[in-house]
């Protein structure tokens, strides 16, 4: 099964495009600050400023070119007369600031200061939307549906650059929901819906697979201006495919997906795609039966149940060797590959285990997807979401699948066979 973060086309399909959909032709909050009719100093004698002092802090604000600054200014002149004349002009002139700083990291990934800024303001914004759009702040010379417009397009540029925001420093959870936000207002943005396919993914829950390959297959069918670009289409079609024969195990129903995906950006709640693990048990008609076929999966999530239930159980199967060699070997498919590192999934298509080698390996000849069978000893676990890692200390003997030349540099020198023994699973807990 497929990891949808290899190399090769994450690298082509994640990438801030040069607009977003309809967010790159919105109404600019110059247009409304235009309209929203603040005089300038020249002509403060007939102008609704109180006084010399709220002229010098409104024009203060309206010069400065720092955002930040700007609004700081803008909190100043707030503080200062907060029941000015001008108050919906110097919302509105907030609400451009803010937007502004938000946007300015969108397409970026550093630093780190920037996007934290930026997420703060985008977040100011959409919090308090309403707020800054509501009808008293509407300037006279704009009618009921432009304003409209204009709230929904700052709607849909703020979500976007707060999901890309997430997306960037992996707060997976909060950018899936920024994504289905921006696809509630565009539904035809194929890149967002690429995003959230993504970020389904990297939260490692299995059972949602479905709802990621829905949104990966959605991203492809789209057409339109917001479609993919061709480069990225063909790249997204070839990896579609093999993330779903990955994880259904043939292409059978693939075509029907992509049909699927016209009902909407966002997968019914009641859509599922069949795993190639549901789809072998099926052909059993006991979880016995499955075993006795399946004696290393079987295993496998033996031991996960165990680790995950009691964390003492690690101390038992600590540079244990698995599986025992009445088993043979466990039987995986590569998932993502790291210098000295393959990820693989034995029983979760976003990987489960991860493959210790302590050389290098050549990812020119390795590839996602690739089968492999392996036998290792335990190292560590991480307990949510479920990793396995374990040490292979001399892999022509202990991994099947790999080409003759997976590694560059000298081999590592082989340990001794582990001395414990298999291990059994946990006692249950009366």
């Amino acid at each position: 099964m497929y990891h949808f973060f290899s190399k090769s086309v994450s690298n082509r399909l994640t990438k801030a495009p040069a607009g977003f959909g309809k967010a790159a032709a919105t109404v600019a909050i110059g247009v409304l600050l235009a309209t929203a009719g603040i005089p300038s100093r020249a002509w403060a004698q007939a102008s609704p400023y109180k006084d010399q002092g709220e002229i010098d802090v409104a024009t203060a604000a309206q010069n400065e070119k720092d955002l930040q600054k700007k609004l700081d200014k803008l909190k100043e002149w707030e503080q200062k007369y907060p029941d000015s004349q001008l108050k919906s002009a110097r919302v509105l002139m907030q609400a451009g600031a803010l937007h502004d700083l938000a946007m300015g990291a969108y397409g970026k990934t550093s630093p780190a200061e920037l996007l934290d800024s930026a997420q703060k303001a985008g977040q100011q914004l959409a919090d308090n939307m309403d707020n800054y759009f509501s009808a008293a702040n509407k300037p006279a010379q704009m009618d009921d549906k432009g304003w409209a417009g204009a709230k929904s397009s700052y709607d849909l540029q703020t979500h976007s650059v707060l999901g890309w925001i997430a997306y960037t420093k992996k707060q997976n959870p909060v950018a899936e929901a920024e994504f289905k936000k921006v696809l509630a207002l565009d539904p035809q943005a194929a890149q967002v819906s690429y995003w959230l396919g993504s970020v389904i993914i990297r939260q490692g829950d299995v059972k949602r697979y479905s709802e990621a390959l829905y949104s990966i297959a959605r991203a492809v069918t789209v057409t339109g201006p917001e479609a993919l670009p061709a480069a990225n289409k063909t790249a997204g079609e070839e990896y579609l495919k093999k993330a779903y024969v990955g994880y259904h195990g043939d292409d059978s129903g693939l075509d029907q997906l992509k049909a699927a995906t016209a009902a909407g950006p966002i997968a019914p709640a009641d859509f599922h795609i069949k795993s190639v693990t549901e789809i072998e048990e099926e052909k059993y008609k006991d979880q016995a039966a499955y075993c006795e076929a399946h004696k290393d999966v079987c295993l496998w999530r033996q031991i996960r149940t165990s680790l995950t239930g009691d964390a003492a159980y690690f101390d038992q199967v600590k540079e244990t060797q698995i599986p025992p060699d009445a088993i043979g070997m466990f039987k995986a498919k590569v998932v993502s590959i790291t210098d000295k590192d393959i990820v693989v999934n034995v029983d979760n298509a976003g990987g489960d285990a991860t493959l210790k080698f302590g050389k290098t390996v050549n990812a020119k000849v390795v590839n996602v997807g690739d089968s492999i069978e392996f036998k290792g000893e335990v190292a560590s676990f991480n307990k949510d979401p479920y990793m396995l890692s374990l040490t292979i200390d001399a892999p022509t003997e202990s991994v099947k699948g790999l080409p003759d030349n997976a590694f560059t540099g000298p081999a590592a020198a082989k340990k001794a066979a582990p001395k414990k023994t298999a291990p059994k699973a946990a006692p249950k807990k009366k």
